[in-house]
C-alpha cells in the first residue's frame, strides 16, 4: 500500500469556469500563441496547465506507473483566491471543492479530497469546511498566509477551533511567499520562496502557541517542512535567549517538530535520510506534487533508497502514516 499526501487536481468544468470567470477574481486565463495555458495570480503566472491536471485517466495511469494505491486531491494555489472576496471567486472556489468530492466519488478506492477555503472570510471557511466534509472531502488545503496576514493571527483561531472540532487535517502549501518581490528570476519564487513561506508559517504556528491551544489539530507541512527540520536548533537557541519567544510557550519549538506531519518531497535522497532521522517515520508521509514540473520525480525508488528502514518503517512512511493522518478508518459524507 502507497498513499500520495500531496497532489494537484482540478476538473475541466473549472478550468472552464476560470476561462470564464477568472478575470473577475484576478486570475485571467492566458492562451498563448503556442497553445499553452497559464493563469495568472496576483503572486505569479502559473503554467502551463496541462491534461494531467484535469484528466483523471492520465492521473491514474501516473499512479500505476508509480506503483501507488491512493492519492490526495488538492487545489493548486491558484484557486485559493485569498486576495479577493466576492461571488464569483465562492463560485469557483464551491465548484473546485465539488469537482474533487466528484472525483473522489466516481473513484473512491483511489482518491481522497481536500477542500479549499477563502481563509480570507473565516465564518464562510468553517462554514464551507461543515460543507465539505459533508460531501466526502476529508482535509482542508490551507495557503501558508492570507493576503500577507500570518495564520498565527488571532482572526484565524476559530477556524482552528473548526477544523479540530470537525477532525480534519490541514495540509498547508505556501503561496503569495515572503521577499517575492527579491525573487523574480531563477524560478526563485518557487525554489527558494515556497520551503522559505512554509517553515515562516510553522515557525508562527510554534511560538504563537496555536500548536498548544489545538493539541488535537493536524497539519501537514508541504516540501518536506521546508526549512524547519534543517533550521530547528536556531530557533531553539532563540527560545532560550529572547525572552519575546517564551511568550505563549513554555517548551522549546524542537518538542513541537513531531506535531507537524511532512511529506517526503526534498528532492535529495541524502537529505530526506536526514529528514527522517528528525521527524521520524510516523511523521512522514509519501508525496509527489503531481502534476506540477517541480514534482518529485522518483517519489517511490527515492524512498526505497533509505536501505537503513525497515521494513514496518517504510509501511509507516508509505501509507500507515497517511491512514493516521487522515483517519481513513473513520466515514466522511452524509447528511
Amino acid at each position: 500500500m502507497r498513499i500520495d499526501i500531496h497532489s494537484h487536481y482540478m476538473a475541466k468544468s473549472v478550468l472552464n469556469d476560470l476561462a470564464r470567470l477568472g478575470h473577475k477574481c484576478e486570475t485571467p486565463v492566458e492562451v498563448r500563441a503556442d497553445g499553452a495555458m497559464f493563469i495568472h495570480t496576483p503572486e505569479r503566472p502559473y503554467g502551463p496547465i496541462k491534461p494531467d491536471f484535469y484528466d483523471l485517466n492520465l492521473r491514474l495511469e501516473f499512479l500505476k506507473k508509480n506503483g501507488i494505491d491512493k492519492q490526495v486531491l488538492t487545489a493548486p494555489p491558484f484557486l485559493f483566491y485569498y486576495w479577493v472576496n466576492n461571488s464569483e471567486a465562492q463560485t469557483l472556489m464551491k465548484a473546485q471543492n465539488d469537482a474533487t468530492a466528484a472525483a473522489v466519488a466516481e473513484f473512491p478506492d483511489r482518491f481522497i479530497g481536500f477542500a479549499t477555503v477563502m481563509l480570507n472570510d473565516v465564518d464562510a471557511s468553517i462554514a464551507e469546511c461543515e460543507r465539505a466534509r459533508k460531501i466526502g472531502l476529508r482535509g482542508v488545503e490551507i495557503g501558508s498566509n492570507v493576503a500577507d496576514v500570518a495564520l498565527s493571527d488571532p482572526r484565524f483561531l476559530p477556524f482552528f477551533e473548526a477544523a479540530e472540532a470537525l477532525d480534519m487535517p490541514l495540509a498547508i502549501h505556501p503561496h503569495n511567499v515572503v521577499g517575492r518581490e527579491l525573487m523574480n528570476n531563477f524560478h526563485l519564487r518557487n525554489l527558494i520562496g515556497f520551503p522559505t513561506d512554509t517553515t515562516l508559517a510553522a515557525a508562527n504556528l510554534i511560538f504563537s502557541g496555536v500548536l498548544d491551544r489545538f493539541p488535537k489539530l493536524r497539519i501537514c507541512l508541504g516540501q518536506a517542512g521546508g526549512f524547519l527540520p534543517y533550521i530547528i536548533g536556531r530557533l531553539d537557541s532563540g527560545f532560550h535567549a529572547r525572552p519575546e519567544c517564551r511568550v505563549h510557550i513554555a517548551n522549546p519549538p524542537s518538542s513541537y517538530l513531531q506535531k507537524f506531519y511532512y511529506d517526503s518531497i526534498i528532492h535529495s535522497q541524502k537529505v530526506a535520510r536526514f529528514l527522517i532521522e528528525m521527524v521520524g517515520p510516523d511523521r512522514l508521509m509519501l508525496g509527489t506534487d503531481f502534476p506540477f514540473d517541480m514534482r518529485a520525480r522518483a517519489p517511490v525508488t527515492d524512498l526505497e533508497a533509505q536501505e537503513h528502514l525497515t521494513h514496518e518503517q517504510f509501511e509507516q512512511i508509505n501509507w500507515r502514516t497517511a491512514h493516521e493522518f487522515l483517519r481513513l478508518d473513520n466515514p466522511v459524507g452524509g447528511s
